[in-house]
């Protein structure tokens, strides 16, 4: 009878510590999960499916005007197992048009009639409505495409390109021009919403499905053009010169100036009056371009495990920093290769010199920084958005928290070997802007979606505390795991679209570890890293100190024990000391000197009350 009771008492303990750490789940995720389309495993369920779009497009762009007129032929397979009644296109270049909400400021000489669809047609079954809402073109089709099924489009469109507006994209010296969310492309339908409806604000990102893309970009003479795909007619488009310079740097580590100061204006670099630029690309959720007549062009390549990668930094005559940045990103893309555990996803890079900073699969465009470790900084961030989203093609509008905080945190090993100076240490600023976010009324959890969110809550949310959160994870883990467990996120994950949920289920099974402790305080909870010094002492060799959790997130403790000698030490404890929900913990370490104080070092602790922060004797 007493062991039964026993049995019985255990098994309500494991029931209670359980449902303790049980994750939130909203209904039509888990119904994903019952339907088995995702799996707690963490890896995408049998009846998971994703459907896919390829592109042929052709385009051309005005320079002068900013009008941009393009065709496109568009083949759309349904892999899902429903019969789909209509087809949701993205207009993204409604942003600009008048009336529409918006959640960023758009010059006024930019606001006008949006994306111009011109015709559309379907060449496998009839359209029978064709309905514009917002950022949205709803098609309705005349029979249904079946599960299964494929349906080809073509359709003809034209807008005006924001000349004053720097929002991912943009003008430059009048005639530099980054061009981004320029095409009608179709929705994603997933396992989660059916089609996803969500209207571009121009604050959160996106979710795009993958394809293909045949794009051919007409543009006047002497405009060159760099794209998120790899050029299939050089030999057409450029002068014999670039070509020449373009076999050493593609070939070679040598970093290359095939424009410069002392040719920029004086010579020609392509062939005719205008110009076709024909390319290619598969397997990528996007396509931007870039054309200019009056940037600097640096291009090297470099090899990575045997696969050489093209890179090009295309940069104002004016820049005070973009000349170091093809080094910069050779040395990144292999640096965060390690990092991931999987090599950077693509056969090129350009980074462009625009403003601010932004991702795009092949291409980044980043603004001049304050100072070296600022272009550091930015260009291994944008870099390392080629794995998130890019590689692993997560809902940037639902989940931020699972790209921008990666991306904000990851790369800090890259930036701090990188620095100038060998002290810059970049993640340090980040826990000072946590120390100032963090209890306030911005301090919401990462799991309110994020496309609720906007301005300094979006930003600290989607950056700050979710970097702070993985920090504390590898803490947790350690470094090896941590890193085991993202490996196989991004390889179980590469070219699909997990959730959140996929994520803590994949590092929960990785590791061997219920992790729902932790991602429950830092990703479901309002709270924050808090911790302070209660007491200390000292008994013979050992010194134990008394540490108080007051805003009930784990975090790692690192701590300067100062002692009576003028000398100091610093110790560390892992933040999983915090695992059983106590909110005080002892901990003890080995000293034979004299404390006379000890310091919470809040450059290394998340901390969000520096009041508790320092006791003496």
């Amino acid at each position: 009878m007493q062991k039964s009771i026993t049995t019985i008492i255990i098994f309500l303990i494991s029931i209670h510590i359980y449902c303790q750490t049980e994750l939130y789940m909203p209904k039509e995720i888990r119904a994903a999960y019952q339907a088995n389309s995702r799996s707690e495993s963490g890896n995408p369920g049998e009846e998971y499916f994703q459907n896919n779009a390829d592109y042929d497009i052709i385009v051309e762009f005005n320079p002068v005007s900013g009008i941009l007129k393009g065709n496109s032929t568009i083949i759309y397979k349904n892999n899902s197992n429903a019969d789909l009644n209509k087809i949701v296109f993205k207009l993204y270049p409604n942003l600009y048009k008048k009336g529409i909400i918006r959640k960023e400021d758009i010059d006024a000489s930019d606001i006008g009639d949006g994306m111009e669809i011109i015709s559309i047609m379907s060449v496998d079954s009839g359209i029978e409505t064709v309905n514009e809402i917002g950022k949205l073109m709803i098609v309705g089709l005349s029979k249904p495409l079946t599960a299964g099924g494929s349906i080809g489009f073509i359709c003809e469109w034209k807008y005006q390109f924001p000349m004053k507006t720097l929002l991912r994209e943009g003008r430059y010296l009048d005639s530099t021009f980054f061009v981004a969310y320029w095409y009608p492309r179709i929705a994603v339908y997933d396992d989660i919403d059916g089609w996803d409806l969500n209207q571009y604000n121009g604050e959160q990102e996106f979710y795009n499905d993958y394809g293909s893309y045949k794009v051919n970009i007409k543009v006047p003479d002497n405009y060159l053009v760099w794209a998120s795909g790899e050029l299939q007619n050089p030999e057409e488009v450029y002068s014999d010169t670039v070509l020449n310079l373009l076999e050493t740097a593609y070939n070679s580590n040598q970093i290359v100036k095939i424009i410069d100061a002392e040719n920029l204006g004086s010579n020609k670099f392509t062939l005719n009056e205008s110009n076709n630029w024909k390319f290619n690309s598969s397997n990528i959720t996007d396509f931007a371009f870039c054309i200019t007549n009056n940037f600097f062009w640096d291009a090297t390549s470099t090899d990575l495990n045997g696969k050489r990668v093209k890179v090009d930094a295309v940069y104002s005559p004016y820049s005070v920093d973009f000349h170091e940045v093809a080094e910069l990103s050779v040395k990144s893309i292999h640096r965060i290769s390690k990092v991931m555990g999987v090599d950077y996803p693509f056969s090129r890079l350009t980074a462009f010199n625009g403003h601010y900073g932004m991702e795009f699969p092949m291409m980044i465009n980043n603004g001049d920084e304050e100072n070296r470790n600022g272009t550091v900084f930015i260009t291994a961030h944008e870099i390392a958005h080629s794995w998130f989203p890019f590689l692993v093609g997560t809902n940037e509008h639902r989940y931020a928290f699972m790209d921008e905080g990666l991306v904000t945190y990851l790369p800090k090993v890259v930036e701090d070997e990188l620095s100038i100076d060998g002290e810059y240490r970049s993640f340090a600023d980040n826990i000072k802007t946590y120390s100032y976010y963090g209890n306030r009324v911005n301090d919401v959890p990462m799991m309110v979606p994020s496309e609720q969110l906007f301005g300094s809550t979006y930003m600290y949310v989607a950056y700050n505390r979710a970097s702070m959160a993985y920090y504390t994870l590898e803490d947790i883990l350690g470094t090896k795991t941590f890193r085991k467990c993202l490996k196989s996120f991004i390889i179980n994950w590469s070219y699909k679209h997990p959730t959140a949920y996929d994520m803590f289920y994949t590092f929960n099974k990785v590791s061997g570890k219920n992790l729902n402790w932790f991602w429950n305080t830092w990703f479901f909870s309002f709270g924050s890293g808090d911790i302070g010094i209660a007491d200390f002492s000292q008994k013979k060799d050992k010194l134990i100190v008394d540490i108080i959790n007051e805003g009930g997130f784990p975090v790692p403790v690192y701590l300067i024990v100062n002692y009576e000698d003028g000398t100091s030490d610093a110790f560390h404890t892992s933040a999983s000391i915090w695992e059983d929900g106590q909110k005080e913990k002892s901990l003890n370490f080995n000293t034979k000197k004299e404390v006379v104080s000890i310091l919470l070092d809040d450059t290394k602790t998340p901390d969000s009350n520096k009041g508790n922060n320092f006791l003496a004797e």
